[in-house]
């Protein structure tokens, strides 16, 4: 599968994610993509609605449970390169200070 970066412009998905925020405006609309090289298996979806106030330790967990994670599987997240420093600060939080 194509990167989403790759498989829509910028205007497409800057049209598609400000429709997202209007209906729901405490949601922050997240694509999650495995890494090309990942041994990980392919997510069933890649866009996510995810609440502001959620921390992103609590989204790791939802990715693993859906992937069906063993335990001793590591699953690292990165927002536009860059590692959360903490699994306790909010998606909002890590969003905002990336703009």
């Amino acid at each position: 599968m194509k990167p989403f970066k790759k498989q829509f412009t910028f205007d497409e998905r800057l049209q598609e994610s400000t429709a997202m925020i209007a209906d729901y405006p405490a949601r922050i609309p997240v694509v999650v993509e495995r890494f090309s090289r990942s041994k990980l298996p392919q997510m069933e979806k890649r866009k996510y609605l995810v609440p502001c106030d959620m921390p992103v330790g609590q989204f790791i967990f939802i990715l693993r449970s859906r992937l069906h994670l063993s335990p001793g599987t590591a699953l690292f997240v990165f927002v536009n390169n860059t590692l959360p420093q903490t699994g306790e600060i909010a998606i909002s939080h890590v969003i905002h200070s990336l703009l």
